[in-house]
């Protein structure tokens, strides 16, 4: 089940086939998920609620050896009490070559690792030396969210090296029969969204392709664990307080950290296949938080990391000197790239916010279950038959 089927169609640009990231060609997505320790191995706790859970999610820009051809890039950071590793590199080279993983705060260090052993490994298949290793590739981009309400016993959320190789093993593209899990899989696993069950949600968007133009895809993956029940709406209808709120109170994590657990946070990945260069991207970047504004109040708050990435997977030239004679440093080489008109980019904008909008719906639609906390809570789950009801109630009619 997903946003659609509750009678919602976020925007009126067409999406892709899947209606997810793996639309955009050539991009895969692999997911693990786990219970959270052995206390919760099983699926169902004693009261048939899902146990809590842990998890990771790896995209590959390219397939698994054209990694390291780069990617152009671009980030904006709407608050920043979080991390998405290799933000610096972006900065400075424009450009990425080396896998996004999203997984939770504390297995940021063994996804990164991770990363590297997936990379070492692509490099030993492909023949290649250590220096000429050390010229391809940059640095893994590893972001987090807190799964601390649900997975309150922090240092059991770690994840283990063969989780994160595993994850790289799952990885597939649209046409090898990838799919993206929404809700509760991946390094959305133990997130909220709203203070209901969120997670992983994605979504796509073709543009480009009227007055004979050449179509793109844009597609977006959100690992969503933020937001307050209050401002929840959705197809402009205030659901949050029509529901009522906020969520029951929490034990052990609201004691410990209240506003750390409100404040939440955020990761928006954005895929395109348009030639977009990277202060392009950068523009794409920060248009995500009209889509999370969609949503209601979308303000950031302090304790909250809410950090988008655009990528853009266009051809791109290679980035090391070719020249027989050429000396790095000294030698001066050029390229030429196609790069998406200023006066065409409006589209792509618009692409990004609804894609964004009814990826983090769709978080939550797949997480409608609800999961049981650690510490005995449950976190429950978007109430779907009630959103349908209001939406056919109230909201506009589909164009």
């Amino acid at each position: 089940m997903r946003i659609r089927d509750l009678g919602y169609n976020p925007g009126v640009i067409p999406t892709g086939p899947s209606n997810s990231v793996l639309d955009v060609p050539g991009v895969g997505v692999g997911q693990v998920t786990l219970p959270t320790s052995a206390s919760t191995r099983d699926e169902l706790d004693e009261n048939g609620r899902p146990c809590s859970k842990k998890g990771l999610t790896v995209i590959l820009p390219r397939p698994a050896d054209q990694v390291h051809i780069p990617c152009h890039a671009g980030y904006h950071i709407f608050n920043g009490n979080g991390e998405l590793t290799g933000l610096a590199a972006v900065a400075d080279w424009g450009f990425i070559n080396m896998p996004i993983v999203l997984t939770n705060s504390c297995s940021v260090g063994v996804c990164y690792d991770g990363a590297w052993d997936f990379m070492m490994s692509t490099q030993e298949k492909r023949g290649i030396s250590s220096l000429q290793c050390a010229r391809e590739y940059g640095t893994p981009l590893v972001g987090e969210t807190a799964d601390w309400w649900i997975n309150s016993a922090v240092k059991e959320t770690r994840l283990r090296s063969e989780d994160v190789t595993q994850c790289f093993s799952n990885v597939k593209t649209r046409d090898q029969g990838g799919e993206v899990l929404e809700g509760s899989y991946g390094g959305g696993a133990g997130m909220t969204c709203h203070e209901y069950k969120g997670g992983t949600g994605t979504a796509s968007r073709i543009v480009g392709g009227e007055g004979g133009g050449k179509e793109y895809t844009v597609g977006v993956l959100v690992q969503t664990n933020y937001g307050r029940r209050r401002f929840l709406q959705i197809g402009g209808l205030p659901m949050g307080r029509i529901f009522g709120g906020p969520a029951k109170p929490r034990k052990r994590t609201e004691e410990a950290a209240p506003e750390r657990v409100d404040g939440g946070s955020l990761l928006v990945i954005v895929m395109t296949d348009a030639p977009l260069m990277t202060h392009q991207l950068n523009r794409l970047a920060r248009h995500a938080t009209v889509g999370v504004a969609q949503l209601g109040r979308a303000v950031g708050m302090t304790f909250s990391g809410d950090i988008f990435l655009a990528v853009s997977t266009a051809d791109h030239p290679v980035e090391q000197l070719r020249g027989p004679n050429s000396v790095i440093g000294k030698t001066t080489e050029t390229y030429a790239v196609d790069a998406v008109k200023n006066e065409s980019i409006d589209a792509y904008f618009e692409a990004v916010a609804e894609a964004t909008e009814e990826a983090i719906l769709n978080s939550m639609v797949g997480a409608r279950d609800g999961m049981a906390t650690m510490d005995g809570d449950f976190v429950e789950g978007l109430p779907v038959d009630r959103v349908k009801e209001l939406l056919s109630k109230y909201s506009y009619p589909l164009l």
